[in-house]
C-alpha cells in the first residue's frame, strides 16, 4: 500500500489576543478512506487518495474545549486577573503554572502575565470562574501542559534548610504566604523550632494550613508525611509561636504607649490630637464564621441573628496606620461590641485602663453607642458617627461633618480586617468545629505576621491639605440645603430645565483634575462609589441627564457662597439598596471660576447630604462626572459582563 506525507496548514487564533499563529501538522494517507473529525464531533469521510493525485486540503480541529479545566488569555498585555489595569506585570515559571493547574484545573498560557498585586495575593481560586475565564485549548497550549505537568513534582520538601532552598520563590510564596527570607527570619526569631524534631516542616505545614485552609488530608500528601505526624507537628509549632512569637508582636506589653503614637497619622493628628499628646485606637469587631454544632448551648451562644450565621467574634485595637495593639476574645455571637469595650474597660485595674491614659482618643463606629458613657467617665475621648435624631429623616450639617470626621479615620480597621481574610484563608471559611479551639491561637498568630511582616499605611499626599480644608470647613453651614429645603426644590419641575450632560454649550462646569477630586471628597471612597453610580445611570438608557435652574428669583436672603454669577444644576441618583429610591443632588457653580474653586455649595438630600466637609457619593457621581470623567476616553460601566445573567422584569429599566 503506497504512502504519502503531506503537511496540512491549521491557521488559528487565540479568541483573548486576536493573533493568528500556524503550525505544522503531518498526516499521514493512504488509499484508504481518511476520517476527520470536524469541531462538532462530525465525521467527514475523504474519497481514496492516490500517489498521482494531488492531495486535497484537509481541514483538522485547531482548538479543544474541556469541560473541567479552564485558562487565562494568552497576552502579556494586561494581568490575567480580570478588571486589572496594574502595569508592573510578571512572568510566570511551568513550575508555578503545574501548581496552579494541580490545584485549581486553571492553565496559564506562555505569554500571560500577573501584576505584583495579584502575584501577592492569595485570590487564584478566584479565577476558574472569572469573567476572563476561557473553556477552549489550543494544540500548542496542549503540548505546552503536557511538557511541564511531567516535570511537576507532586509534594513539597520542607525537612532541610538545604531542600527549602531548592523550592522555588514563587512556589514557595504562593503555598506559605511568606517569601523565604520572612520564614527564615521567622525561624531566627523563634529558637524553639530549629531544636523541635522536624521543626521547619511543622512551622511550614502550618504556615500553609494558614494561607490555604486545605483538609490536613491533603496537606499530608502534599508535604509527603502521615496525617497524624503533619497534626502533631502543627500543634507544637502553634503552641511555640503563641508562647515566644506573639508576646514579641502583640499586645499591650510587646509596645508602650509613646511608642504607640509614633503611629498615629497626619489627618487624625489634625482632626483629634492636635498637641500629639495622646495615643489614637481605633476598635471593632470582626467576625469568623463556623459551623452548625450539635452542642444545643454552644449553637444558642455562637449563632448570630443579624448575620444568620453561626460566628465567633475576636476583637481588635489597631493603631491609625494598621499596627494591631491587640486581639480579645473569641466572644459570643450574641454579645455586642459595647458589651466587649464595657468588659474591658470596666475594672479600673483592667490593664487596658493602665495602658491608656487621660484624653486618649478612641474612634468607634455606632455599635459602641452604650459603651460610650463609661468611656467619658474614664477620662478618654471616644468618637463614633452621629445617629438621626428622633422624628429626623437627615443628619444635620454639624452631624454629617463630625461623623465625616470619624469615618475618615476608622476606615483602616476595615482594612486591617479584609487583610485577615485576604492573607489567611483560613480565617474567611468556616471553620470546622474540631478546629474551633485553636481557632483564637491561629488568629493571634495571623496578627503578629501582619504585625512583624505586613506594610503600614502611610500618609498620603494630600493628607495636610486634608487637614486644611476640614479646619477651614468644619462648622460651614450648608446654606444651600437651607434654600432647597425652604423653597421645597424637590418637588418642582418646572423650575429646572432637563439637559444632557455631554452639551458643553449649554453651561461651563469647571474642569477638575483627578487630585481635586481628591480634595473635594477627602479620600478616594466617593470616588470609587460615584463610578458604579453612573454605571447604574446610563446602563440601561445610555445619557446621564442633569437640570439646570432656570428659575430667576432672588437667593441673595440665604448668604450663598461665591460672588459672581452663579448657576444651579440638580441632577437625580439612583439608590444603590432600593430600585425605586432616588436622591436630589444639588451643585451651586460660580461661572468663569475654574477648577474646585467654582463649587461653591452642594447638598444632597440623603442621610448626611448636609456635610460641608467632604461629600456624599452622590454629589461625587455629578461632579466626578461633569468635571472629571466625560473628558476621559476609557470611562465605562463596570462589571458590565454582569449585565444580561439575570431575566429582567419588562419595567426594570424603565427610568424614574
Amino acid at each position: 500500500m503506497s504512502c504519502k506525507r503531506a503537511a496540512i496548514r491549521i491557521e488559528h487564533a487565540d479568541d483573548a489576543r486576536g493573533v493568528a499563529t500556524t503550525e505544522e501538522v503531518q498526516v499521514e494517507t493512504t488509499t484508504e478512506e481518511v476520517q476527520v473529525e470536524t469541531g462538532d464531533s462530525e465525521l467527514i469521510t475523504a474519497e481514496p487518495v492516490h500517489e498521482s493525485l494531488d492531495l486535497p486540503s484537509v481541514v483538522a480541529p485547531s482548538e479543544i474545549m474541556l469541560e473541567n479545566y479552564r485558562r487565562a488569555a494568552n497576552t502579556a498585555s494586561h494581568c490575567l486577573f480580570p478588571q486589572c489595569n496594574n502595569i508592573n506585570l510578571h512572568n510566570m515559571a511551568d513550575s508555578f503554572r503545574a501548581t496552579i493547574l494541580s490545584t485549581y484545573q486553571y492553565y496559564i498560557p506562555v505569554h500571560s502575565r500577573v501584576c505584583t498585586e495579584h502575584r501577592l495575593s492569595n485570590q487564584w481560586s478566584n479565577l476558574y470562574n472569572s469573567s476572563n475565564s476561557i473553556r477552549t485549548f489550543t494544540l500548542q497550549q496542549v503540548e505546552h501542559i503536557f511538557s511541564f505537568v511531567n516535570a511537576f513534582k507532586p509534594y513539597l520538601d520542607f525537612t532541610n534548610v538545604e531542600a527549602i532552598q531548592e523550592i522555588e520563590d514563587n512556589i514557595f510564596f504562593f503555598w506559605t504566604g511568606r517569601s523565604k527570607q520572612d520564614f527564615f527570619t521567622l525561624v531566627s526569631e523563634v529558637p524553639r523550632i530549629q531544636r523541635m524534631h522536624k521543626g521547619l516542616l511543622g512551622l511550614a505545614a502550618l504556615l500553609i494550613k494558614m494561607r490555604t485552609g486545605e483538609s490536613d488530608v491533603r496537606l499530608s500528601t502534599l508535604l509527603d508525611v502521615p496525617r497524624s505526624t503533619l497534626e502533631r507537628l502543627m500543634n507544637k509549632s502553634r503552641e511555640i509561636l503563641v508562647q515566644d512569637f506573639v508576646p514579641m508582636h502583640l499586645g499591650i506589653t510587646h509596645i508602650s504607649r509613646e511608642n504607640l503614637m509614633n503611629h498615629n497619622l497626619t489627618i487624625p493628628n489634625g482632626i483629634y490630637n492636635e498637641n500629639f499628646t495622646n495615643a489614637i485606637i481605633i476598635c471593632d469587631g470582626t467576625y469568623i464564621n463556623i459551623n452548625k454544632s450539635s452542642n444545643y448551648s454552644f449553637q444558642k451562644d455562637t449563632y448570630s441573628l443579624h448575620k444568620y450565621k453561626n460566628l465567633l467574634k475576636p476583637f481588635l485595637f489597631v493603631a491609625c496606620d494598621g499596627y494591631i495593639l491587640d486581639c480579645f476574645g473569641p466572644y459570643k455571637a450574641t454579645t455586642s461590641d459595647a458589651d466587649i469595650m464595657i468588659s474591658l474597660f470596666d475594672d479600673e485595674n483592667a490593664p487596658l485602663r493602665l495602658y491608656f491614659q487621660e484624653n486618649d482618643v478612641f474612634i468607634l463606629d455606632r455599635g459602641f453607642r452604650d459603651s460610650i458613657r463609661m468611656l467619658e467617665g474614664c477620662n478618654y475621648r471616644p468618637y463614633m458617627p452621629d445617629s438621626l435624631l428622633v422624628g429626623e429623616h437627615q443628619l444635620t450639617t454639624q452631624q454629617a461633618n463630625q461623623s465625616r470626621c470619624v469615618t475618615i479615620c476608622r476606615w483602616v480597621v476595615e482594612a486591617v480586617n479584609g487583610h485577615f481574610k485576604r492573607d489567611f484563608k483560613l480565617l474567611r471559611q468556616d471553620y470546622f468545629n474540631k478546629s474551633v479551639p485553636n481557632m483564637m491561637q491561629n488568629f493571634q498568630i495571623a496578627a503578629s505576621f501582619l504585625n512583624r511582616f505586613g506594610v503600614r499605611f502611610q500618609d498620603r499626599n494630600e493628607a495636610n491639605e486634608i487637614v486644611t480644608i476640614i479646619r477651614q470647613r468644619i462648622n460651614f453651614e450648608n446654606n444651600l440645603a437651607l434654600l432647597v429645603e425652604q423653597l421645597n426644590m424637590n418637588r418642582r419641575s418646572t423650575a429646572f430645565q432637563s439637559i444632557t450632560a455631554d452639551r458643553d454649550n449649554l453651561f461651563l462646569f469647571p474642569r477638575l483634575s483627578y487630585s481635586e477630586l481628591i480634595l473635594f471628597a477627602l479620600g478616594t471612597y466617593q470616588i470609587r462609589q460615584a463610578r458604579s453610580y453612573y454605571g447604574e445611570h446610563i446602563r440601561f438608557h445610555g445619557s446621564y441627564r442633569i437640570e439646570v435652574c432656570r428659575d430667576t428669583q432672588d437667593f441673595s436672603q440665604y448668604n450663598l457662597r461665591g460672588s459672581g454669577d452663579k448657576t444651579l444644576i440638580r441632577g437625580k441618583i439612583k439608590s444603590r439598596h432600593i430600585s425605586r429610591k432616588q436622591y436630589y443632588v444639588y451643585i451651586l457653580v460660580e461661572n468663569n471660576v475654574p477648577g474646585r474653586a467654582g463649587i461653591v455649595e452642594y447638598c444632597c438630600n440623603c442621610l448626611v447630604g448636609r456635610r460641608t466637609i467632604g461629600c456624599c457619593a452622590h454629589v461625587m457621581t455629578v461632579v466626578w462626572y461633569l468635571g472629571w470623567a466625560r473628558y476621559e476616553d476609557n470611562i465605562s460601566a463596570p462589571a458590565a459582563f454582569l449585565d444580561d445573567v439575570v431575566i429582567r422584569e419588562l419595567d426594570d429599566n424603565d427610568e424614574y
